[in-house]
């Protein structure tokens, strides 16, 4: 009795082909990323933390003004989701660092930097400053421009991009 070989490929052999023509990514950007906003954000808390603010609270001290601002347009501006800008504001708001009222609609919330707002922000865009000229010394003030220049570029191009989900 004979045995007769096919002379196709088996499936898995051609999918193994198909799959070694695409190339391999160099490693995982986001991951890589969220690493290193950990690192800084770290490095910045460190050298903030005589305020007792958090750097995501800081820089929505930051974004704040004494004229209102409707959540979304600040969620907007700060390319947060409103959910995670409602969770960071309202540490501020029970602190009395942030005000909010309603707006033309009864729906609409708006949000203003009260006085001690605008006095620990003050106080804390001094501690923010050192903590950047450190991060500057520690990392090299030309590798930390030419970081910010690569990372603007990924975020413009990144934005320009429609998402796919």
């Amino acid at each position: 009795m004979s045995t007769v070989t096919a002379s196709r490929p088996k499936p898995a052999r051609a999918a193994i082909a198909r799959a070694t023509d695409i190339p391999h990514p160099v490693a995982c950007t986001g991951a890589r990323l969220r690493r290193l906003t950990r690192r800084v954000t770290a490095f910045y808390e460190h050298h903030m933390r005589a305020t007792g603010l958090k750097l995501s609270q800081y820089s929505l001290l930051a974004q704040l003004s004494d004229t209102p601002q409707s959540l979304t347009a600040l969620a907007d501006r700060m390319e947060i989701d409103r959910t995670t800008l409602t969770r960071n504001l309202q540490p501020l708001l029970e602190q009395g660092l942030v005000g909010e009222s309603s707006g033309a609609d009864a729906r609409q919330r708006l949000f203003v930097l009260t006085a001690n707002g605008l006095s620990l922000r003050t106080s804390a865009r001094k501690q923010w400053r050192q903590a950047q000229l450190a991060l500057e010394e520690h990392l090299g003030r030309d590798f930390v421009a030419n970081l910010h220049t690569q990372l603007e570029q990924a975020l413009s191009r990144l934005k320009a991009r429609p998402s796919r989900g």
